[in-house]
């Protein structure tokens, strides 16, 4: 049998430094997904229907039982529709942790493939794909935009929108503040290029964890002002309240 020197290169590479799991960092180990060791696959835990049609909060019921939620009823997003494709815990919020504050690759692979077996868009055909942006200090110390760097990796076949939406304010983290506080604490502080580039009228906005909704509901609200006629949200991972 022959090798060609890459894949000789690579087998070296392994036998040296060992690849470890993306998530849980165990080394040496034997991958069960991409980059990923059994248990920390099995650890995350995908969002199953029925969901809120709107917001897509999961609830108890039989398949195909999905209605609207009752803060939807009462309470009406901005946005079209959000869905998300894992429950924010176990390995997934480890990768998410990692890629944010550790600016792991590795980990950003990981994640992006295994939300990319999981993508559903509903026969959805966004225009441009939107991050949630980061307030220029807040750049400036991460060094970039995790939102920005899943978009690129988990949506590469659709148009990306770098500038299209800013962060006008350096709000608060949102982690500290309770759900009136987030909404209080994001209002207004999104701002979008008006008018939108040509043709783009069905925007899919794309954050890492969606907790409350509050920052997508304000980036979505700044997205229609300046023209859009749909803003779907797609987020990695979701806090899910009720129990598993």
């Amino acid at each position: 049998m022959q090798w060609s020197l890459a894949r000789l290169t690579l087998v070296i590479r392994d036998i040296l430094f060992p690849p470890c799991c993306a998530a849980c960092q165990v080394r040496p180990f034997v991958p069960a997904g991409d980059r990923l060791c059994q248990g920390c696959l099995e650890s995350a835990r995908s969002i199953e229907f029925p969901v809120c049609t709107v917001c897509g909060l999961p609830f108890y019921g039989p398949q195909g039982t999905g209605h609207t939620c009752g803060r939807c009823i009462k309470d009406p997003p901005s946005f079209d529709t959000a869905r998300s494709v894992f429950q924010y815990q176990g390995s997934v919020r480890t990768l998410i942790h990692r890629i944010k504050y550790n600016d792991d690759g590795h980990a950003l692979k990981a994640l992006s493939s295994l939300s990319m077996e999981h993508v559903l868009l509903d026969h959805l055909k966004p225009d441009m794909v939107i991050p949630v942006p980061l307030h220029s200090k807040r750049l400036r110390k991460r060094g970039f935009n995790q939102s920005l760097r899943l978009a690129r990796t988990i949506f590469p076949h659709i148009p990306l929108g770098m500038d299209i939406l800013t962060r006008t304010l350096n709000t608060k983290p949102q982690t500290e503040l309770s759900m009136k506080e987030r909404l209080r604490n994001v209002r207004n502080a999104f701002e979008a290029a008006s008018p939108l580039p040509e043709g783009v009228e069905t925007i899919l906005l794309l954050d890492d964890v969606y907790t409350t909704g509050a920052t997508v509901r304000a980036c979505a609200k700044a997205l229609k002002r300046a023209g859009a006629k749909e803003v779907h949200v797609f987020t990695v991972a979701r806090t899910v309240m009720v129990n598993p």
